[in-house]
């Protein structure tokens, strides 16, 4: 029997407005983007960070890494078109570089959140986490103006799948930390 989905395709769109949630933003103050933004709003409830963030099978306590090979785990898809996460393409030190969170007005790199930093933070009704990734100039020119679609799925989450849509008013901002 098929499972109606349409409730969550709804819920979806509610925490991912399409008009509101990506952005290609400058966080260098150069002019041009260099980022991703993606902005997450909590509409559901209030709730707390786990103490202990769960990766699958892997303990985070041992996790490594450099040992870690994502696109294992788990597939992001643009336009169809995958993004590569190989671990031959992204080494930790890039990914330290590449990908942070933003809540209440601070930044946290993967390495803290891994370490408990993010631990313990409660999410309140109304309030957004930010997800900044720095992008490459072939990936750059992928996010055009128009509609898009980001999918990420894996063996451990259920696919997710992201409707956006790019125009003057979501690209090429300023990054500010505010804002996040």
């Amino acid at each position: 029997m098929p499972i109606d989905l349409s409730a969550f395709r709804v819920l979806i769109k509610k925490i991912f407005p399409p008009k509101k949630c990506v952005f290609t933003v400058d966080t260098t103050g150069n002019g041009s983007a260099d980022s991703m933004q993606i902005k997450v709003v909590n509409i559901i409830m209030p709730f707390k960070v786990p103490e202990k963030i769960k990766l699958g099978d892997y303990n985070v306590k041992d996790f490594d890494m450099n040992d870690f090979d994502l696109s294992e785990r788990v597939k992001i898809l643009l336009d169809d078109e995958p993004i590569n996460l190989s671990k031959e393409s992204v080494n930790r030190e890039e990914i330290q570089k590449r990908f942070l969170i933003y809540h209440g007005g601070q930044s946290f790199r993967i390495d803290e959140i891994l370490g408990g930093k993010f631990s313990g933070r409660t999410i309140a009704m109304g309030d957004s986490i930010t997800i900044l990734i720095k992008l490459d100039n072939d990936a750059l020119k992928r996010l055009t103006e128009g509609k898009h679609v980001l999918i990420i799925e894996g063996e451990s989450v259920p696919k997710l799948e992201i409707s956006f849509e790019l125009n003057k008013d979501n690209m090429n901002q300023k990054f500010e930390m505010t804002n996040a």
